[in-house]
């Protein structure tokens, strides 16, 4: 690493297609929209204005990269015909601020000809050269006047873009159907709503069932049993009495657990009632503790750190703090964007992570006075890549990365083990075993120096554990 200072076909399309909208964290897709100046401006009634924008953002840079920052922009045409042939006016500007406390203003310019990334932002070389910078953008609908800031943090919360070294490990093409063999199963569930089974559901084009799981540091295993709202706790590969957990009412898209704390966090989706997602804490018997509604729109996993927990947001692409106290105090929404950080909380520094679709980059960073020390890997595969699973720091102080790896008719997850050098550790295959859909970023957990992970069957559930030993 460097230290820097201061496909499957059908059902294939499903798994990757709803991990690209979780893995916002990592890489966010941009939604190709057009734009333009127009005639005939006029202003909009306020019931009908909306300003909607989404962003790459490039969290880890190599000097190859195009020396830009691209956006997506959503608004109505000047006309206010939705569904006319107008084209929304847009605009924005960019504010850039350099490890050497370099600042810039840079304005968002159309690029007709892109179909992602249509406004564009170019950095400075003298930004763009430093070890790390920050940066934010004011958008702008020129018709109606309104803006949004994003992140929504704007200058207390910006994101953060580090510079990565040139050498990278390249794992060539992937062999599919050699996969490691798990060293134990340690919990397993058939489908059902009796005690000990776990319910499953229709879903698009494949059944869903245990959205998420979580293992506590005694190596005890809880499995989110979504269609029963419950969770079940399994201890020596026994399950315990089913727990109950109230009051959920949307999808659940992740499950933590704090065992040292005596809490689990069990992350909604926003749906018909609930406006916007919603992060719930209870204690690991059931009983509900707190619950606060996440301040962005769309929000994809749960960390927790210390006695806060943190979730990861969607589209200022940041983790904010949503529960404090062990679960039983909520984060106002004004309070959690002014917070956010845009790497995922861990013991070891924030970790941030980018899916490239022929590359993964990881790197994390830690506070060191008025400026950050950064280590960072980047890891090339022949085979095409998507949603980084995990990535996390080993007891060991070596970095584990799973993510999947695909073909048209193929999925798998590959694991990869790198050193403090960036140099690799270990690699293997892992299977998919995802014969009923679970959350997209769920299917992972590492507990001290042993990977869990989240599979299925026609006949059920279960969770595997593979001793990493390194």
């Amino acid at each position: 690493m460097v230290n820097i200072s201061a496909r499957r076909t059908g059902r294939r399309s499903r798994l990757v297609g709803a991990a690209s909208v979780l893995v916002l964290a990592v890489a966010v897709p941009l939604i190709a929209l057009a734009a333009s100046a127009g005639a005939g401006k006029h202003r909009l009634a306020a019931a009908d204005q909306f300003l909607k924008a989404t962003y790459f953002p490039i969290k880890l840079r190599a000097s190859s990269d195009p020396q830009e920052i691209r956006y997506d922009i959503s608004c109505l045409p000047p006309d206010g015909d939705a569904e006319g042939s107008g084209l929304c006016d847009a605009g924005g500007t960019v504010y850039l601020r350099s490890s050497s406390n370099l600042s810039a203003s840079v304005p968002l310019q159309l690029d007709a000809n892109a179909q992602v990334g249509r406004y564009v932002a170019a950095v400075p070389s003298s930004i763009w050269t430093a070890p790390w910078f920050t940066y934010y953008a004011v958008i702008r609908d020129n018709t109606s006047g309104r803006t949004i800031t994003l992140p929504q943090g704007g200058s207390a919360a910006p994101q953060f873009s580090f510079a990565m070294g040139s050498s990278a490990i390249g794992l060539g093409d992937h062999s599919f159907g050699v996969v490691r063999h798990a060293h134990a199963r340690v919990a397993s569930a058939s489908w059902g709503s009796g005690p000990g089974q776990v319910g499953i559901e229709d879903g698009i084009d494949m059944p869903t069932g245990a959205a998420s799981f979580d293992v506590d540091s005694a190596g005890d295993v809880f499995i989110l049993d979504e269609a029963n709202s419950r969770m079940l706790e399994f201890t020596g590969g026994s399950a315990l009495a089913p727990i109950g957990l109230p009051g959920l009412t949307g999808v659940r898209a992740d499950l933590r657990i704090s065992d040292t704390a005596g809490t689990a966090y069990v992350l909604e989706t926003s749906n018909a009632t609930l406006p916007r997602p919603q992060l719930r804490a209870y204690t690991l018997q059931g009983s509900p503790l707190g619950s606060s509604l996440v301040a962005d729109a769309v929000a994809a996993q749960v960390r927790v750190a210390g006695s806060t927990a943190y979730v990861s947001e969607y589209p200022s692409s940041m983790w904010a703090p949503v529960l404090q106290n062990n679960g039983r105090t909520a984060v106002d929404g004004i309070s959690q964007l002014a917070r956010a950080n845009p790497g995922a909380p861990a013991q070891n520094g924030n970790v941030v992570v980018l899916s490239m679709g022929d590359e993964i980059r990881i790197g994390s960073y830690t506070p060191t006075g008025t400026t950050y020390q950064v280590s960072t890997a980047r890891i090339t595969s022949s085979t095409p890549v998507a949603d980084v699973q995990l990535a996390q720091a080993l007891p060991s102080s070596r970095v584990l990365v799973v993510f999947s790896v695909y073909t048209d008719t193929q999925h798998e997850y590959e694991a990869v083990i790198v050193d403090s050098s960036g140099s690799l550790v270990d690699q293997f295959a892992l299977p998919a075993a995802d014969w009923a859909q679970s959350m997209p970023l769920s299917r992972f957990r590492l507990v001290g120096s042993s990977l869990y992970e989240l599979g299925s069957t026609e006949d059920g559930v279960f969770v595997d554990r593979y001793d990493l030993g390194v």
